[in-house]
């Protein structure tokens, strides 16, 4: 079905597109660099102006008869963001004036038949720019002058739009579940693009053989068996030292930022190349986030696999991820993409568990029991247990001596609560605090 009251942003590279989407979203959410090409996918975004509500499409910059495969995938891109849109803001440069691609581009756009904004950007140096009369000449009804750096009459164009398209009210009583936000991680060239293609039906994202294809985090929501998700396609991420240019720098940012706001996170790991330092990293990552997570071994198309002997080598060169769920994937295929989405809405479930005090003082017993003939703990009293909060679960321990505590018997205990509870697909933290008199 269709989304209503949908803008989307088109223009030649450098023009400022993505800097206009930023300050229309309130927020620096798609990359900005003084470099062209560096926006590839279409970038999604909600924005609120005078209680009316719409959704906001930033584009790649568009160049026809482009030798380079990527401009055609781009143009692909904006075709379909446009073909979605019920408005198109079509971005142009105030200090270059009307450029031939400008032309050409709105011609492009004219064919899909939709209402049209002339957005000149970058009117904020009246020294640099040329004369703007000339813009009046694309022909274009209503032209907008901007400056989406300094926040020039950005209001005005919010006020424009609302006016031209048909908006509706926030749906406040929605029964709709909240969305679920699933982070797509892996390193560069695994499949990530591919999955979250495969699961919409559709070349939401670019796909290429080309590293580093994917530079922003893209935000796509998915209706599936009632439950809504807010995938995020992020770029691949590597360790910092072998990253050479900014842009490198800015997308290892916003993956980031995509797994600090995500709810799970999937990683993709590569079937026929098997564990490397880079997962090794990212499986760091999400461990320091404290976040769910499934491991998607992709391409399992390619080369036969068991998923034991997997979870077997995972646990052997990262003990840290055993709380992990694990699943073999094709995302060419579409091999078991509903079924990680399945263990992504459990390992969230589980990372929401709260158990009961009555239950916990059980489990403390048993683990006292346990205890009992073990010459190594006798100086170790286990006084209480209780559950502190959720997302992820923390229990803390009141025991009478904190400082006999050591790595082994706290794997110990948490090994002990993920027997008792179903915790798996997300950490558990353990916090031990002394008995005060």
């Amino acid at each position: 079905m269709k989304i209503k009251n949908i803008v989307a942003i088109v223009g030649r590279p450098n023009v400022g597109k993505s800097c206009l989407f930023n300050r229309l979203v309130g927020e620096r959410r798609a990359i900005v660099e003084p470099t062209s090409g560096v926006t590839r996918d279409r970038a999604y975004a909600d924005v609120s102006w005078c209680n009316k509500q719409f959704s906001i499409i930033d584009t790649g910059g568009l160049v026809f008869k482009s030798k380079e495969h990527i401009s055609d995938m781009i143009i692909k891109q904006a075709r379909t963001a446009i073909n979605d849109a019920d408005l198109i803001l079509f971005v142009a440069d105030a200090h270059s004036g009307v450029h031939a691609y400008d032309k050409e581009i709105l011609d492009f756009i004219r064919t899909f038949n939709k209402k049209i904004i002339l957005v000149v950007n970058k009117v904020d140096n009246m020294d640099r720019v040329v004369t703007l009369s000339e813009f009046y000449e694309l022909g274009v009804e209503e032209i907008s002058f901007i400056s989406a750096l300094h926040g020039l009459n950005i209001d005005e164009l919010l006020d424009m739009l609302v006016k031209d398209i048909a908006l509706i009210e926030n749906d406040t009583h929605s029964e709709e579940p909240p969305a679920l936000k699933v982070a797509l991680i892996g390193r560069p060239n695994v499949g990530k693009s591919s999955f979250m293609n495969k699961l919409l039906k559709e070349e939401r994202v670019i796909v290429s053989d080309q590293p580093g294809t994917t530079r922003d985090s893209i935000d796509t929501v998915l209706h599936l068996d009632n439950q809504k998700y807010i995938m995020i396609d992020t770029a691949g991420i590597r360790q910092k030292k072998k990253q050479q240019e900014a842009i490198d720098i800015y997308s290892r940012s916003r993956t980031i930022q995509a797994i600090k706001r995500s709810d799970v996170c999937i990683i993709l790991v590569d079937a026929l190349e098997g564990i490397q330092r880079d997962d090794l990293h990212i499986f760091s990552l999400i461990k320091e986030e404290e976040k769910c997570c499934v491991i998607a071994i992709n391409k399992c198309d390619l080369v036969k696999l068991d998923l034991a002997e997997c979870v077997k080598t995972i646990s052997s060169q990262a003990a840290f991820m055993n709380f992990a769920f694990c699943v073999l994937v094709s995302a060419k295929q579409g091999k078991n993409l509903n079924a990680t989405l399945k263990l992504v809405q459990h390992a969230c479930h589980n990372g929401k568990r709260k158990i009961q005090q009555r239950k916990l003082a059980k489990t403390l017993e048993e683990i006292v029991e346990h205890l009992k003939n073990q010459r190594s703990y006798e100086a170790l009293k286990l006084r209480f247990l209780t559950q502190l909060k959720t997302r992820p679960p923390v229990f803390a321990f009141v025991v009478n001596r904190p400082e006999l505590i050591k790595a082994s018997f706290e794997r110990f205990l948490e090994n002990r609560l993920r027997s008792h509870y179903d915790f798996k697909g997300t950490p558990i933290k353990i916090l031990f605090r002394k008995k005060k008199r």
